[in-house]
């Protein structure tokens, strides 16, 4: 009995130990696991009293189907639509009426999906609740459903001409050729009206559980008394099985096995100036993390407005619009890195788009510039990565004061890599020197295969129409950029 009795204590002691908080490298900034593995990131700001609640979960575009492009974006309508204790969108809207919410809104991205609201701090506890409801028990009522199927299909087909949705598809569909419904957000017509109850309660159960999912809460809060809160809302929230067990087939590099050139009339650039882009696939964050450092701070050097990357371009490119217009960066993400270098232009017939953009700004760009960055060790000056370190050191100090912002960008750090990714970035950032951004530029440009892409004022593609054809451009419209009207 003795023995028996010191056991139960022993368990005891074991339950009431609290959770333990995980080292952070901000002030402020506090880190827990639950035991079903919802991450929580607390960060504490007494500035005014308000709260906000973000939640966020690692899907989206990244984890579609050709059958299933657009249903992540389907739910995140959904959500909005009734669960278990509100059961209607009215009874939902007056909820957050009732919790004094000021901000408000949801969002599906390629790599994550993602809800959050401010509070008056002191209704944090029924905030954190409200999600709890939300996340764990929504509907799917099937008139609803019809209803938002119409909704988001409507926004489909109003966007199908619009030349930005035009360019982003025409890229999808090129630079992710193997996969392009994993960078389609949108989806299409036909998917959106096969969704059922059934087919979002299936996303539900794999992606929307604890263990792909982390919770942010920022502003006039306790960290000890939120994490109970936490706990007490979704701490009983059933684990599932690891969405990200098996790694996703990677997009090829490079993503084109000859150079590939594409023209797009858009109706939004004025008669005479006119867009050009060379693009690459560039690193993804978790199979080469490293590069993603150089590539960064690359990205900054190059930005620098009186620096030799953009005057060298604007003194050997004939007729560009801007020297400040003259762009190079590296875009990061778990499942699609893409590398940009782009600028603005006066049209000229005597000077055709196609041979300013393949006689001129790719031979100067790749050929000269690159090639200098990659072969000169001092062709940015040491003042110059001392510079651009202490901006992003500076950049994180700043950004604290901003809890709803800095909480933001934690998000989407946790969701195309992780919080520990994002923790180390600049400490690993100031390790980077010449040798590794040579790394970066030799493997996923000089080595890659470009994409280049023109877009202007559908008169004067027009007016240089043959030159442009005759360079081997293909001409995208709404009727060829989307990889789904290739599937019909």
């Amino acid at each position: 009995m003795k023995r028996y009795v010191l056991a139960l204590m022993a368990m005891l002691c074991i339950a009431a130990i609290p959770l333990a908080a995980q080292a952070t490298p901000f002030p402020g900034l506090t880190r827990y696991t639950l035991d079903n593995g919802l991450e929580v990131f607390i960060l504490e700001n007494h500035a005014v009293p308000l709260a906000r609640i973000q939640i966020t979960f690692r899907c989206g575009a990244i984890t579609q189907t050709p059958e299933t492009a657009g249903l992540f974006h389907l739910y995140e309508h959904l959500l909005f639509k009734g669960n278990s204790k509100y059961k209607t969108e009215t009874e939902f809207s007056a909820a957050m009426t009732d919790l004094g919410v000021s901000e408000w809104n949801g969002g599906t991205s390629t790599e994550y999906v993602t809800y959050y609201f401010t509070v008056p701090s002191s209704k944090l506890d029924a905030g954190i609740e409200f999600w709890s409801w939300a996340i764990r028990e929504p509907l799917f009522d099937p008139e609803e459903l019809a209803i938002e199927k119409d909704v988001v299909v409507n926004e489909i087909n109003a966007e199908l001409g619009d030349p930005d949705h035009i360019y982003n598809a025409a890229m999808n569909k090129y630079m992710f050729s193997k996969f392009p419904w994993r960078r389609d957000v949108g989806g299409f017509e036909k998917a959106i009206r096969s969704a059922t109850p059934a087919v979002m309660r299936t996303i539900q159960n794999t992606y929307y559980i604890p263990n792909n999912a982390a919770i942010f809460i920022s502003g006039d809060v306790n960290p000890k008394t939120v994490l109970e809160m936490v706990k007490k809302w979704f701490g009983t929230w059933k684990k599932g099985a690891d969405p990200w067990k098996k790694p996703l087939p990677p997009h090829p590099t490079p993503a084109v096995t000859k150079p590939l050139y594409l023209v797009i009339p858009d109706d939004s650039l004025p008669q005479g100036i006119a867009y050009m882009q060379i693009s690459y696939r560039g690193p993804d964050v978790l199979a080469d993390p490293a590069a993603t450092y150089a590539a960064d701070v690359w990205g900054y050097l190059v930005d620098n407005p009186d620096g030799a990357f953009k005057n060298t371009i604007n003194d050997k490119v004939p007729g560009l619009y801007n020297k400040d217009y003259i762009n190079a960066y590296y875009y990061t993400q778990r499942d699609g890195g893409q590398i940009f270098f782009s600028t603005y232009f006066f049209v000229n017939q005597n000077l055709p788009m196609a041979e300013r953009a393949l006689k001129y700004f790719k031979p100067v760009v790749i050929d000269e510039v690159v090639k200098s960055i990659v072969s000169n060790p001092n062709y940015f000056a040491r003042k110059e990565y001392d510079t651009v370190k202490a901006i992003m050191e500076d950049h994180d100090l700043i950004s604290l004061e901003n809890p709803e912002g800095f909480m933001s960008t934690l998000s989407f750090w946790w969701s195309v890599a992780s919080t520990d990714y994002y923790f180390g970035y600049v400490p690993n950032m100031k390790k980077v020197t010449q040798k590794e951004i040579a790394a970066f530029l030799t493997k996923y440009v000089l080595n890659n295969t470009e994409i280049i892409v023109i877009r202007a004022n559908p008169d004067d593609v027009a007016a240089e129409k043959k030159s442009l054809a005759d360079a081997g451009f293909i001409t995208i419209t709404e009727e060829n950029a989307f990889w789904w009207r290739d599937a019909k």
